[in-house]
């Protein structure tokens, strides 16, 4: 897929952005080539990227078409897989630290399937805890949209274990963690 080359030094509207592989700055020579890109889908997928011919001094951002480069730079911590409800067995990575969960593509954690039960933004945050090892959700109560742990309503902070449900809307999605007490990424070298 060909894309057309622009003045990478004029103004770019944030939805222009969001259409485009990369964003380079200062570029005087681009070239094109598809590599494979991270993705929350299961099957590899190619995304067409502009690169520099001579990289030397010059920035630049990769990231697949869609998905923004500064919300997705951790390394995976989990998932969270849809059990039931629109998008039923996709999947969405959980990142270190604070992460925001809402139909909305800017949210960490988008679940952007269709339920449109979910708030579009800061529906709950899932938390990972590095040093503790540990997760969390935290519901949003300014929202009026429930979250429900295990078929409870989450009221308060809740600690996540392994295989919990959360529902929100129509959806109901299970936590599938990689760090916890047996790993973590600081353990790797």
């Amino acid at each position: 897929m060909k894309h057309p080359t622009r003045d990478p030094s004029g103004s770019i509207s944030r939805r222009d952005a969001a259409d485009e592989a990369t964003i380079i700055i200062g570029a005087e020579e681009i070239s094109q080539e598809t590599v494979f890109a991270p993705q929350t889908t299961p099957e590899p997928v190619k995304v067409p990227v502009q690169h520099l011919a001579s990289d030397a001094g010059h920035t630049r951002i990769l990231r697949p078409m869609g998905v923004e480069a500064d919300v997705r730079s951790d390394p995976v911590v989990g998932w969270l897989v849809v059990l039931n409800g629109p998008g039923k067995g996709n999947f969405r990575p959980i990142f270190s630290g604070s992460n925001t969960i809402g139909r909305s593509s800017g949210q960490r954690i988008p679940i952007d399937f269709g339920d449109d039960a979910i708030s579009s933004e800061k529906q709950a945050f899932l938390v990972y805890d590095g040093r503790k090892r540990q997760y969390q959700l935290v519901p949003n109560l300014e929202r009026p949209n429930l979250v429900h742990l295990n078929d409870s309503a989450l009221l308060a902070n809740g600690e996540l274990k392994p295989h919990d449900k959360i529902t929100m809307g129509r959806t109901t999605l299970l936590f599938v963690p990689l760090c916890g007490p047996d790993f973590d990424w600081a353990e790797v070298k």
